[in-house]
């Protein structure tokens, strides 16, 4: 239909297979024909096309919005077009001005920025029911020790309300980077046309409010030619990839006979086609494995758009299906991290019997030698070393250490013993006290865990009440657009 003026109209097959964009353009085709009744309605609104005209364009649409039928043969090239043509088999010739003032350019821009707006509050929400189970399972193990890691070796004791709420703010960070993307998403370059805009009298500002935007993208070049309203929104879902794959990791860690600390469910693991006492931890291997394919889509992405003059160039089209996977990828893998986490079954006697055997509570010894006795921190840190060291090599265990232990490494390091009771060294070795101690904020302590939970809990309503905002915006725009296409159209 497009080529017959300047091409004529026969086209080499295997040409149209390998530069149609239909194949990912079924995922755009409500966004495009809502844009469609928007600019057709500012057409008419603004005298460009007659009234009668418009309402004829308006009614075709609606028939096509409700059925959806429109042909997808990749001689068409591309949604728009194909859309296009399903109009002209509806109301004829008339079709044709719908075009007016308009771009494919802007269009595929237009729809892509109501999908990837979309995409970020679907995902959001997938995120906001990720931290409610955090945020639960935190709540019933403010007293659940576990050992809380560095270099994957047992460091300091924590607990699991402490370890899930890290977590937690992780991933509210992560909800805080795609809220502050969707701004940048939230605007309309339609009226851009091909790149230079148009000498039509368009109301730019008006087709963005009949579709939910904010505002619109003021330079009519950039609006044709960015992609950074994709890179940005991508950027952020890698690093969402990034933290879900550290809590899947630690997951798969935790469920192997060597920590057993969690059990998995039987409906959310798989088994061995070999070995029937098999149990693995499939999905969140394979969640594992898609984030190298978030992180691979965002470097494809940068790659794609570098160096690209403006305006528009055809390169600009592979990047929409790259940017699906990854919003599809995190909204699945967000979801299915929320399944597995309500459903494991922790391991609370585990976790508290690998506390108790390799000297975690030694930095509190050190600390006490710091406030009762006057001791540099590094002064106590060797002392305690030594006494670790000492206690190590002869096979005993940390509740078997005695103050005459403690008087020995101090002499090896200053001189002169320290004189603990034997109440003082248990209770600085004491797994609860150790744990209860730590009140700072952001503390494993039970009252400062329960202080970032409250913090935690108000910081969701917040963030579910602008993500509640932003859907209910789009949603009044498109149902008021369709109301009004309704009654025009009869």
């Amino acid at each position: 239909m497009l080529r017959e003026g300047r091409l004529g109209k026969s086209v080499d097959a295997e040409f149209a297979r390998y530069t149609s964009s239909l194949a990912f353009d079924r995922n755009i085709l409500e966004y495009d024909i809502l844009g469609s009744m928007a600019h057709a309605l500012m057409l008419g609104r603004r005298g460009i096309i007659q009234e009668e005209e418009m309402k004829r364009i308006l009614a075709g649409l609606l028939k096509i919005y409700r059925s959806r039928s429109v042909s997808l043969d990749h001689a068409l090239e591309d949604v728009h077009v194909a859309v296009e043509a399903r109009l002209f088999e509806e109301i004829g010739e008339t079709a044709g001005k719908l075009h007016t003032a308009r771009s494919r350019n802007d269009q595929v821009a237009l729809d892509l920025r109501m999908l990837a707006r979309d995409r970020i509050n679907r995902i959001s929400r997938a995120l906001l029911a990720l931290e409610e189970v955090l945020l639960k399972i935190s709540g019933e193990n403010k007293e659940t020790p576990m050992p809380g890691y560095t270099h994957l070796q047992r460091a300091q004791p924590t607990t699991l309300a402490h370890h899930m709420l890290a977590h937690f703010w992780s991933f509210a960070r992560d909800l805080e980077r795609l809220e502050d993307a969707y701004r940048r998403v939230n605007l309309s370059p339609l009226g851009a046309c091909a790149l230079a805009g148009t000498s039509f009298p368009i109301d730019r500002t008006e087709v963005a409010r009949l579709l939910g935007f904010s505002g619109i993208v003021e330079n009519s070049q950039d609006a044709v030619a960015s992609r950074d309203f994709l890179l940005e929104p991508l950027s952020a879902l890698a690093i969402l990839a990034v933290n879900l794959s550290r809590l899947a990791e630690e997951l798969i860690l935790w469920s192997t006979a060597e920590f057993g600390f969690v059990e998995l469910s039987d409906e959310l693991s798989s088994t061995s086609s070999i070995m029937p006492q098999k149990k693995n931890p499939d999905a969140l291997e394979i969640m594992r494995a898609r984030v190298a394919r978030a992180i691979g889509n965002l470097t494809s992405a940068f790659a794609l758009v570098k160096a690209l003059p403006l305006a528009y160039n055809r390169d600009l089209q592979e990047l929409s299906p790259v940017a699906l996977d990854s919003f599809e990828i995190l909204e699945a893998s967000v979801s299915m991290l929320s399944r597995i986490l309500s459903t494991a079954e922790f391991k609370h006697e585990r976790m508290r019997a690998t506390c108790e055997g390799d000297f975690l509570t030694a930095t509190e010894l050190a600390d006490y030698l710091v406030r009762e006795k006057g001791l540099a921190f590094r002064t106590a840190h060797r002392i305690v070393g030594r006494l670790v060291a000492g206690a190590v090599k002869a096979g005993i265990s940390p509740d078997k250490i005695t103050p005459e232990m403690l008087d020995d490494a101090a002499l090896e390091v200053i001189g002169k013993p320290l004189g603990l009771s034997k109440e003082e060294l248990e209770c600085c070795l004491s797994l609860e006290k150790s744990i209860a101690g730590k009140r700072s904020t952001g503390a494993p302590s039970p009252p400062a865990v329960e202080e970032s939970i409250s913090r935690g809990e108000a910081k969701l309503a917040e963030f579910r009440a602008r993500l509640e905002d932003r859907e209910r915006k789009v949603k009044e725009a498109f149902e008021a657009l369709l109301k009004e296409v309704e009654r025009l159209a009869g």
